[in-house]
């Protein structure tokens, strides 16, 4: 088999899904994963999974090296800029390898090489697992000086890794919606030239083989079973991996923190369960009875509270909170009446009102089944919907 390694730099206490990442790595063992990390290595790690050590400041000293730029990488999620010159920037690690490639930890793989075959390297460049645009949570790239250096073809790469500010330059600059529906990336305005913008410029040049397919699940679909390293959707096909970027950031979704990993185990739309008792019970609980519904009444009545009780929100100064290119503005007006306005500071404002029953929580006026939820230190807001969907944002410091 032609030889691959996936690349994953992480800072920062693992997540609990770290382990079910782990357990995915282990039956793939014709795959070598490095994870660059501060983390000390978890007790009885697969031998094909290594973990260097490794810091923001060492990134930060080896992407300047590497790139010839002076790079000053403030936080850890500013890294998934950095993804496709990870084979340049981790080339030292890389030189035994025919393929390397880029793989989040939010993922639980079924069988890597049924999908990526040596026929598929054989034939492509670059391969991504969504038809749509390029996978930053995993994607593959040959071993070569052209390739390591595809980045450079963006003319907006300079200031994309020398700017603090994050771009999703590994995809799409953040129009996966657009994209999702069948647009083209050359028809729609970006802010830059993202590697989607130069995989397909360099395709058509004939400069380039690169392939696109959706071998992936995402979001909260349920109906998944990984059985000794192969993943299945609804016992009908199989899969290459599960991301779990919607499932571990919903507030209905059960996070299991288990030590040791079953060989079996199933995910439902919000309930990992092994096939014991307690995971048929939880099944019935959860997608029988549906017992979360009974958290989406509670906030629907406490909307109708709040627009009842109309109190309005003042104690947040004139904030911006960030997450890639959604924005939430809280402004406040001469009375100092904190308002929320989505785009901009110009752009119409709506009012905000604070929960009848809980502190740090506000609404917008009228009935839209979104709520906020405000940290205590006022550095981070959680946009949170009806359906249990999360976006986290930061405050711009």
């Amino acid at each position: 088999m032609k030889s691959i390694c996936l690349i994953n730099v992480f800072l920062g206490e693992f997540p609990w899904y770290f382990n079910f990442f782990l357990k995915s790595c282990s039956t793939n063992a014709s795959v070598d994963f490095l994870i660059f990390t501060d983390q000390e290595a978890p007790e009885n790690s697969p031998v094909n999974v290594s973990f260097v050590p490794f810091s923001l400041s060492d990134f930060n000293r080896l992407a300047t090296e590497k790139l010839d730029l002076v790079i000053h990488v403030k936080y850890a999620y500013k890294f998934c800029d950095f993804k496709p010159a990870y084979g340049l920037i981790f080339s030292e690690y890389l030189k035994n390898y025919e393929y390397w490639g880029i793989t989040d930890i939010d993922v639980i793989f079924g069988r890597i090489r049924e999908f990526i075959t040596d026929e598929m390297l054989d034939e492509y460049e670059v391969i991504s697992v969504r038809n749509d645009y390029p996978t930053g949570s995993f994607m593959i790239f040959k071993n070569k000086t052209k390739i390591n250096n595809l980045f450079r073809k963006s003319k907006d790469h300079h200031h994309v890794f020398t700017s603090q500010k994050h771009y999703c330059f590994d995809e799409c600059n953040f129009v996966h919606g657009y994209l999702e529906e069948g647009g083209d990336i050359f028809d729609i305005e970006t802010e830059i030239e993202s590697m989607h913008h130069v995989l397909l410029k360099e395709k058509k040049e004939n400069n380039l083989h690169v392939h696109f397919d959706f071998l992936i699940i995402e979001g909260l679909p349920g109906q998944l079973f990984w059985d000794n390293g192969i993943l299945s959707f609804k016992n009908e096909f199989e899969v290459l991996f599960y991301h779990l970027i919607l499932y571990k950031d919903n507030l209905y979704s059960l996070k299991p923190k288990w030590r040791h990993i079953p060989q079996q185990f199933y995910i439902d739309q919000y309930l990992i369960r092994s096939q014991n008792f307690f995971s048929k019970l939880y099944f019935l609980l959860f997608e029988k009875v549906k017992i979360w519904t009974l958290y989406q009444i509670l906030i629907a009545e406490s909307l109708i509270a709040c627009n009842i009780y109309r109190k309005p929100v003042r104690n947040i100064n004139q904030s911006l909170f960030l997450n890639g290119n959604q924005r939430r503005y809280i402004a406040k007006d001469g009375t100092g009446n904190n308002s929320l306005r989505y785009h901009s500071l110009d752009s119409p404002s709506v009012n905000i009102f604070k929960s009848f029953f809980r502190k740090n929580i506000f609404f917008i006026t009228g009935n839209y089944p979104v709520y906020y939820r405000l940290s205590q230190d006022h550095k981070s807001l959680h946009e949170i919907k009806i359906d249990g969907n999360v976006l986290r944002l930061a405050l711009e410091q």
